[in-house]
């Protein structure tokens, strides 16, 4: 399992470019993101290097924002069609035997190794 942060990018109002310069002024470097409704009371959810987690979670809370650290499922995928559809459908098949359902999938940065994809889920 691989780790996420998550956070609403809001101090107020809502601004996502703020959020995401203050990464930039940090020097976090955002390995995958996602998220949906970010300006309008969602989460902005996104991934770094592994190790560097409490150094972006810090830069979030010494500007007053709010994040928090996540368990997520993780694959780097080939970028050859039904990939996606494989992990999702591997990933959907667990979360029904729990009770847990997919709230939201962050795609990362393509390397020569494939394609990096987070799928956090949560209770149903």
């Amino acid at each position: 399992m691989h780790q996420q942060i998550r956070t609403v990018p809001a101090k107020s109002p809502a601004d996502l470019a703020e959020l995401l310069r203050v990464l930039k002024d940090r020097g976090v470097n955002l390995v995958a993101a996602g998220g949906g409704d970010v300006e309008k009371g969602g989460e902005f959810a996104f991934a770094v290097a592994h190790g560097e987690e409490a150094d972006a979670i810090k830069a979030l809370e010494d500007e007053g924002y709010k994040p928090r650290l996540v368990e997520v499922e993780h694959e780097v995928i080939d970028n050859r069609p039904g990939e996606l559809h494989r992990f999702v459908a591997r990933i959907a098949q667990q979360n029904r035997r729990r009770g847990y359902v997919i709230k939201d999938v962050s795609v990362g940065v393509p390397d020569s190794s494939g394609i990096p994809v987070q799928v956090y889920s949560e209770p149903a």
